[in-house]
């Protein structure tokens, strides 16, 4: 870990300093060094990032710690390497703190912030460090803000897309079962049911709205969006072919 990193991450070099002084002068893999790694390795695969009693998410649930071969489909980059980046979030964060912050803001449902000295970000730094080296590139993340019209897809390859992308948080198809939690939706149904009202065609660019934008751009809901580079258009259609939304 050098200072650099760690500036990155916390904000103020001083502060981190402090916090990780025993790194800072080799003191790393020591006893508390070891007990603060294994700390953030269970804050990143459990809730407690959040202390909202309706947050469904950990870490994991977006991010894997290393990538796999092949890649995973969660819509969060791996997070090995991700102390030597320089920007997050496709660039609309330059800070690791404050990027941690977003997602437990936006998809955990909490609105304090970690600060510098609160134990969860402590810990979860040096699990994160633990991961070293990684990937140090900083990953693409586009968000799709225009909604157009997708042509019919593969149903097959749409099924495998759910699995690898959509399963683990809105559990099988039509029955909902392993879902993240009992307000997230059984797909297709509970979304066709909320916006029975619309056409068919309006329908189906909804599913591709709530796939591209999560809940950004105004939209409800607390799911992260799919970027263009983990998903393609093509991609989209076949998982809107498989989940049975054919529009009119």
């Amino acid at each position: 870990m050098t200072r650099h990193q760690t500036t990155r991450f916390l904000g103020q070099l001083e502060q981190v300093a402090f916090l990780f002084g025993c790194c800072l002068l080799g003191a790393c893999g020591s006893p508390s060094e070891q007990s603060a790694v294994e700390q953030g390795r269970q804050s990143f695969n459990s809730t407690t990032m959040s202390k909202s009693h309706s947050n469904y998410y950990s870490c994991a649930t977006c991010h894997d710690a290393e990538a796999g071969t092949p890649p995973s489909k969660k819509p969060g980059a791996a997070l090995a390497g991700v102390t030597l980046r320089s920007t997050f979030w496709g660039g609309q964060e330059a800070d690791l703190l404050g990027s941690v912050n977003a997602c437990r803001r936006h998809f955990m449902g909490d609105s304090s912030p970690l600060s510098a000295s609160d134990e969860r970000a402590r810990s979860l730094y040096a699990y994160l460090v633990s991961l070293e080296p990684g990937d140090a590139s900083s990953s693409p993340f586009t968000i799709v803000t225009d909604i157009d019209p997708l042509p019919r897809g593969e149903q097959g390859h749409g099924r495998v897309l759910f699995a690898r992308a959509c399963a683990s948080c809105h559990g099988s198809m039509h029955d909902g079962l392993n879902r993240l939690g009992r307000t997230v939706p059984v797909l297709p149904e509970a979304t066709l049911v909320e916006h029975a009202e619309y056409s068919a065609r309006v329908q189906r660019l909804v599913f591709t709205e709530k796939i591209r934008h999560g809940l950004f751009l105004g939209y409800g809901g607390v799911m992260p969006p799919f970027s263009a580079e983990l998903l393609s258009d093509e991609d989209v259609s076949d998982l809107l072919e498989a989940l049975g939304v054919i529009g009119e």
